[in-house]
C-alpha cells in the first residue's frame, strides 16, 4: 500500500512540475497574484492529504505562504516585475518612435506638396493682350 501510495504521488508530482512548466499557460496561474494555484491544483487532481500536509508544514492561504517561502520564487517574480517594467518602457519608446515617424512622413508630405504648388506657379505665364478684333473699340 506504502508503495502505491508513493507511486500515485510521483505521478501527482509529475502532473504538478508539468503545469508548473506551463505556468502562464497553466489553467492555474492566477494573473492577478503572479502564482500558480497549488491549492486548486491539488483539489482538482483529489490530492486532500497533500494539501492538508502541506498547510500544516507552510500554513494557509497555501498559495501565498508556500510560494513565499522559496527565494527562487522571490528571484522569478522581481526578474518578471524587471521584465514588465522594461517592456512598458519599450513599448512607450516604440510609440514615441511611431508617432515621431508618422508625423515626419506628413512634414515630408506637407514639403513636397509646397514644392509641387512652388513648381506650377514658375509654369504658368500670363500673357498680356487680348484680342485684337474686340467688337466693342469698333
Amino acid at each position: 500500500m506504502a508503495e502505491h501510495e508513493g507511486t500515485g504521488r510521483q505521478q501527482l508530482f509529475t502532473k504538478l512540475s508539468r503545469a508548473i512548466e506551463e505556468w502562464e499557460n497553466s489553467p492555474y496561474y492566477l494573473q492577478d497574484d503572479e502564482l500558480f494555484d497549488l491549492e486548486g491544483f491539488l483539489v482538482d487532481e483529489n490530492a486532500e492529504d497533500v494539501k492538508v500536509e502541506l498547510e500544516e508544514i507552510y500554513g494557509t492561504p497555501l498559495n501565498r505562504k508556500f510560494w513565499s517561502s522559496f527565494l527562487a520564487y522571490q528571484r522569478l517574480k522581481r526578474a518578471r516585475e524587471e521584465i514588465k517594467a522594461q517592456d512598458a518602457l519599450q513599448e512607450e519608446k516604440r510609440k514615441r518612435y511611431l508617432e515621431a515617424l508618422e508625423e515626419e512622413k506628413k512634414a515630408g508630405q506637407n514639403r513636397l506638396k509646397e514644392w509641387f504648388h512652388q513648381q506650377r506657379r514658375h509654369r504658368i505665364r500670363v500673357i498680356k493682350g487680348g484680342r485684337k478684333d474686340d467688337p466693342s473699340e469698333s
